[in-house]
């Protein structure tokens, strides 16, 4: 029996697109971001029940297929789930970095969190 390869390891945090935020557009970049982040979250949750799989037959092979497929996708720390979930921990982690910023630009805690929340439900 083959087993499948653990996937490749995601890419290194900053590796991918640049934004470009300033004063002006800080908050609605973290509102997007965190947004995204949000619904990626829910639907990962939401699929990982149906990434487990089922042993087809209560023979061996069946029961040990089953076993290693179900770890391969949500189980191992390497797992496909895993490596999604750690995605979706690096934009949260963005999400994070950008209300620093917006602090540095001069906007208050207050400010920060109504940006997303008063909004949020709307997306």
């Amino acid at each position: 029996m083959t087993t499948p390869a653990p996937p490749p390891p995601p890419p290194a945090p900053g590796g991918g697109q640049t934004l470009t935020v300033n004063r002006d557009n800080v908050l609605e970049v973290r509102k997007v971001i965190l947004s995204a982040a949000e619904g990626a979250k829910k639907k990962l949750r939401d699929l990982r029940p149906s990434l487990m799989v089922s042993a087809p037959g209560y023979d061996k092979v069946s029961s040990t297929a089953a076993a290693v497929w179900t770890a391969n996708l949500v189980g191992n720390p390497d797992s496909h789930y895993s490596r999604l979930q750690q995605y979706v921990d690096n934009v949260f982690e963005l999400g994070r970095q950008l209300e620093e910023a917006a602090k540095q630009y001069g906007y208050t805690d207050e400010e920060i969190v109504a940006s997303f929340n008063v909004q949020q439900g709307q997306m």
